[in-house]
């Protein structure tokens, strides 16, 4: 079929009308026709109802769940000038539900892109305008590390596994209103690491205790830590460690924090540690939820793998270039990092670790110890041992009577001397 076409004078304008099926263009008289009169028009020239359409400047119209939300073109009574659309060649986006036909125009479109008479998807329409920008400020202000915490999983990262094992760590801490977060203890799951990366084990019985001991110590969940192989990059992130990190902070929220433990040679040829902290760019986020992280690094022209630089499904504009790999970098939002002594001791010996393991003669020396009752039991790390031997529900009381500073029940106590072998 063809498209209907309006006469143009001196003062008409054309638009382009981006929809699932292409982008077309149609006349319009002028700005100064309402919204309403626009859906006229495109039922016209399309064959779309008029109640059918949702009209946006928004790109993300087309792909979205809840049409409803996107407000900016709903009144009817309004001109299209003062929406935006307000010049030849302004584009505005048209969601709806009937099945039609390309249009000769989107056929030329779909024509031009190399789809040979194919039709163009949605995702092929959005990574044409998916321009890759560096973000300049994180969502998250600042993260500051219980320095006790961040030592005992450098030194076990550092001394025990030499590198040689990529670590993985859950940060449990506070934010405040100006969204700087403060990491108060390191929670390291079950997983096995290797060289390259690492499996982490999730939604197990000792991450469910670790929940609930943390919120009754006023503590969430606000970040991740993990080590990087010991290896002479020449980039920041791998593009394996660029799609953990997306999955993870688009699953936890725009705040959640990344810190990264690397390690380098000196001007002196010595191995030194350093702690950095990032985020992902909020467009990073959204081409991961898209689909378009692999996961997988590009290729150089020597055949050899660019671990810095990520490989795409799908098209953005680079500099000015269409490309599917992308220098991580560009995903990247540096996070300020400090540090800072907190209440909660980590001296206990950490879970999950080859060694040293947990034994119920460390929990024998903690109550050895010449402190109030409360104060002894105040180590996130005990708490969840005695979780494995205790009720959870139980031991929330405890936890939370040790942090309140309260008195700790003379039957919990015993409890807890029994397990130790104390009477």
């Amino acid at each position: 079929r063809t498209t209907p076409t309006h006469p143009r004078d001196n003062t008409s304008m054309i638009l382009r009308v981006r929809t699932r099926d292409g982008t077309e263009r149609l006349d319009v008289p002028d700005g100064s026709i309402t919204i309403g009169a626009l859906k006229e028009l495109i039922a016209q020239a399309y064959g779309v109802p008029a109640h059918d359409q949702t009209l946006s400047a928004s790109l993300d119209v087309l792909t979205t769940k809840d049409p409803k939300s996107f407000k900016d073109m709903s009144n009817d009574k309004a001109t299209i000038a003062s929406c935006g659309l307000d010049s030849n060649g302004a584009i505005v986006h048209v969601l709806y539900s009937v099945a039609r036909d390309p249009t000769p125009t989107a056929a030329a479109v779909q024509h031009s892109k190399g789809f040979s008479g194919k039709k163009m998807t949605v995702d092929d329409m959005i990574a044409s305008q998916t321009r890759v920008e560096r973000q300049e400020n994180p969502h998250c202000a600042s993260v500051s590390f219980d320095a006790n915490a961040a030592n005992a999983f450098q030194s076990y990262v550092n001394y025990t596994l030499g590198f040689k094992q990529v670590r993985f760590g859950w940060l449990y801490g506070t934010r405040d209103e100006e969204n700087k977060t403060s990491v108060e203890v390191i929670y390291e799951p079950e997983q096995e690491g290797t060289e390259e990366d690492v499996e982490v084990l999730e939604d197990t019985l000792d991450d469910h205790s670790a929940d609930a001991l943390a919120r009754s110590l006023g503590l969430t969940l606000v970040g991740c830590i993990f080590s990087t192989p010991k290896d002479e990059r020449d980039f920041t992130l791998s593009a394996i460690e660029v799609a953990r990190i997306a999955r993870l902070q688009s699953k936890f929220g725009k705040n959640f924090v990344t810190a990264v433990m690397t390690t380098f040679e000196d001007e002196d040829d010595n191995w030194q540690v350093s702690f950095e902290a990032f985020q992902l760019s909020d467009l990073a986020i959204k081409i991961y939820e898209r689909g378009w992280f692999t996961g997988e690094c590009a290729i150089g022209d020597d055949g050899e793998p660019t671990k810095g630089v990520s490989k795409l499904t799908n098209e953005v504009m680079v500099e000015r270039k269409d490309v599917t790999e992308v220098d991580n970098d560009f995903f990247l939002v540096t996070v300020p990092i400090l540090d800072h002594e907190g209440a909660i001791s980590t001296g206990f010996p950490v879970e999950n670790r080859l060694h040293p393991i947990q034994t119920v003669e460390d929990l024998k020396d903690v109550l050895r110890k010449d402190k109030p009752y409360g104060e002894r039991l105040l180590d996130f790390h005990l708490l969840l041992f005695l979780a494995k031997h205790i009720d959870i529900n139980e031991l929330v009381t405890i936890s939370t009577s040790a942090r309140n500073g309260e008195e700790i029940p003379e039957g919990y106590q015993l409890m807890i001397g029994c397990l130790a072998g104390i009477m």
